[in-house]
């Protein structure tokens, strides 16, 4: 057994772990850059199961239907991969490591996730289909930063869809429509409310998180 397999499965154990990750997660799959390693962690609430590669998703309910050609059981689960280091689950050992969840413990475990969560997303086909992120209201240009519990701006970060691919460039440059300003727990709502939509898997649960995420990022938008 490989030491990041046992670590996440040490994880997996903890009451505070698998409270933290059932609310926001039905399953995530990850990518362990230097290793090359490939795991998927799954919410079977109210335990938590950690696995070698990358398994059929078999959800709960009925698949919804096609939608642009997409089929929405898969939309979000089997696309869905994050890319971490072996360092970055060393580090959610140690922050875990009390099994609490306070405010820095939560800012702690966001900011080196934050930009992982934000690749997986852009990488998934969807976000490289002009005409969804048209219909999704996706701009393809904007700037973020993640407040720390001081409220100082850190992990500045430039997006920009260029040439069919999305480029993360740290720090603020250029003139985009948006920047966002995110706190943790900001971040772990949009988790949670993304959550909701894939567990309800229907085209209304999609459509209704569509506009939810309308209204959420007009509410962390400041002017550039």
């Amino acid at each position: 057994m490989s030491e990041n397999l046992l670590l996440l499965q040490q994880l997996a154990q903890k009451p505070s772990v698998r409270a933290w990750f059932i609310e926001a997660f039905s399953l995530v799959r990850l990518k362990i850059t230097d290793t090359g390693e490939e795991f998927t962690i799954l919410n079977r609430d109210p335990d938590v199961e950690v696995v070698t590669g990358f398994p059929p998703h078999q959800h709960g309910r009925k698949s919804a239907s096609g939608w642009f050609g997409l089929n929405l059981s898969n939309l979000y689960t089997d696309h869905f991969i994050i890319p971490l280091q072996s360092q970055n689950i060393r580090n959610l050992v140690t922050v875990f490591s009390d099994d609490i969840v306070d405010i820095e413990e939560e800012y702690r475990i966001v900011s080196f996730l934050t930009q992982p969560l934000l690749a997986a997303a852009l990488s998934m086909p969807i976000m490289r289909n002009r005409a969804l992120l048209k219909f999704f209201r996706i701009d393809p240009f904007w700037q973020q930063a993640l407040l720390d519990p001081q409220g100082n701006e850190t992990q500045q970060l430039t997006v920009i869809f260029t040439h069919e691919q999305w480029l993360l460039v740290p720090g603020y440059f250029g003139k985009p429509n948006r920047r966002y300003l995110l706190t943790p727990q900001q971040i772990m709502v949009l988790q949670r409310q993304s959550h909701k939509a894939e567990k309800q898997n229907s085209l209304s649960g999609w459509l209704a998180g569509l506009r939810w995420f309308w209204k959420w990022r007009d509410s962390v938008t400041v002017a550039p």
